[in-house]
């Protein structure tokens, strides 16, 4: 079995792939943009500086996950 192992952030994508998918959200309407954006920023701004709360952000970035139905979820791919 071969194993590919890809670091997207800043190497295939020009971003983090996590900050990224936040804009989206707000991009696409799914999140209040000011409210979102700001927390998103914040966590990417404490990951830059080596202090992210893994825990308070999986809680913040996986939260919308749970507000919609698979199927909608399905069509954000």
């Amino acid at each position: 079995m071969s194993l590919a192992i890809f670091d997207l952030d800043n190497t295939l994508i020009g971003d983090d792939s996590d900050h990224l998918w936040g804009q989206f959200l707000v991009d696409q309407g799914i999140v209040d943009k000011e409210q979102y954006e700001a927390a998103n920023q914040q966590f990417y701004d404490d990951y830059k500086a080596g202090q992210l709360d893994i825990v308070a952000f999986l809680n913040f970035s996986l939260k919308v996950l749970t507000l919609h139905s698979p199927e909608k979820l399905f069509r954000w791919r």
